[in-house]
């Protein structure tokens, strides 16, 4: 089943932002402590407003356990949702913390689509991409996006066979993204 999150789900979503955004996850959180960066991320999960918040993501369950997640918003948000976050690292941290943007405008923006290892190759990742897809269309919003880390040759092959187009490079976090987009049919 894929259902809308809660923040009761943040202990499971977690580890599943942390497996799939590493160095951003270090940059959102502000530390490089694994357990403090898990429990940074569910502490966003929990709360609204931000890009991490339980608003935004989408959970496939099975058995009661939550298997994969994906992450997403709409482009003219983005700005707006990484506000608390970066509000919070100054408290954490002392220090005033930059995030890079990833998306702006009339987009539905995939920030993140994770799979507990565990159940890889069972489709779940599609069946999220396409549940992601199907909420962004019915927003009304004009292409789909993402961003593709240049070194993951096998994300890249998969999201170009799905249609995606890379449209500009990015750096976020010290890394190389393709901004990838599709378009939604009008």
């Amino acid at each position: 089943m894929i259902r809308q999150a809660t923040e009761k789900d943040a202990e499971q979503i977690a580890p599943l932002i942390e497996q799939a955004i590493h160095e951003i996850a270090e940059t959102l959180t502000g530390t490089q402590e694994k357990e403090m960066i898990l429990e940074r991320l569910a502490w966003f999960v929990t709360q609204t407003g931000n890009r991490l918040s339980h608003e935004n993501i989408l959970v496939k369950e099975l058995d009661g356990r939550v298997v994969g997640i994906v992450i997403t918003y709409a482009g003219f948000d983005a700005a707006r949702l990484d506000e608390p976050i970066k509000r919070q690292l100054r408290e954490w941290t002392g220090r005033d913390v930059q995030i890079d943007q990833e998306t702006e405008g009339d987009v539905y923006y995939l920030d993140t689509l994770s799979v507990d290892a565990a159940y890889g190759g069972k489709g779940i990742g599609s069946e999220l991409l396409q549940a992601a897809a199907d909420e962004g269309e019915r927003c009304g919003l004009r292409a789909f996006t993402l961003n593709a880390d240049q070194t993951n040759a096998g994300a890249q092959r998969l999201y170009r066979r799905l249609g995606f187009v890379p449209v500009k490079t990015l750096a976020i976090s010290g890394g190389q993204f393709d901004y990838m987009e599709r378009p939604y049919s009008t």
